[in-house]
């Protein structure tokens, strides 16, 4: 046993090993399940710490760390957001860079495995556009577009065309009345009188656009 923990805590393995669970737990967060990936990370994360545990070169501290962090991270799958994750993340990294007598070593462990796992997030992101799937838990998946059904409550679209009048001046804010409805309205540039008939020639989202209809003298 004592030879396995050498072997596992020699500068060498480790970085391999603290590597793997980067690359590997960062493809298990793109994932809608548990895959091969986070397995194998899983393992490389308690072979390690067995590794320096063998060696007694593990600190409570360290460990408590990774005990709160495994908990957070478990905690992630039953409540909706991805923060609790990210700081159980957060504090088994610095329960890694604990491990060992050399925390300088360490953290040169887990920056470049962290450089390494950028250059997996860009190919990830950039190349096989994969989502993080905790993510959609909170965000909204499914097309919200007019074109897919949906519409929205301040949706004005309908109103362009129609006639109104104004309640107030237009300078170029102003108040409009269209079917015994009060609108926010403003003028397409120029002033516009109260009382004068008005047609919306656009909408954008809250903003309705009117121009002054000519009176025939």
């Amino acid at each position: 046993m004592q030879r396995f923990g050498e072997f596992i805590t020699s500068p060498l393995i480790s970085l391999i090993l603290t590597c793997i669970i980067f690359l590997g737990f960062l493809y298990q967060l793109y994932s809608k399940r548990i895959n091969f990936a986070g397995i194998i990370a899983s393992l490389a994360l308690m072979t390690l710490f067995l590794g320096f545990l063998i060696q007694g070169e593990v600190s409570l501290i360290s460990i408590g760390l990774f005990i709160l962090g495994i908990i957070l991270l478990t905690i992630e799958f039953f409540v909706v957001g991805a923060v609790i994750g990210i700081i159980g993340i957060i504090l088994i990294t610095i329960s890694i860079i604990m491990l060992g007598d050399s925390i300088l070593w360490m953290l040169i462990n887990v920056v470049i495995a962290f450089i390494l796992s950028i250059v997996e997030w860009v190919i990830l992101v950039k190349g096989f556009n994969k989502k993080i799937s905790l993510f959609e838990k909170v965000i909204l998946r499914d097309s919200t577009t007019s074109e897919a059904g949906y519409t929205s409550h301040d949706d004005r679209s309908n109103l362009v065309g129609q006639t109104a009048e104004t309640l107030t001046e237009l300078r170029p804010a102003g108040i409009i009345s269209l079917n015994d409805e009060r609108i926010d309205a403003v003028s397409d540039g120029t002033f516009i009188q109260r009382g004068v008939k008005v047609k919306v020639t656009e909408v954008e989202g809250s903003r309705v656009v009117v121009r002054e209809i000519p009176t025939n003298n």
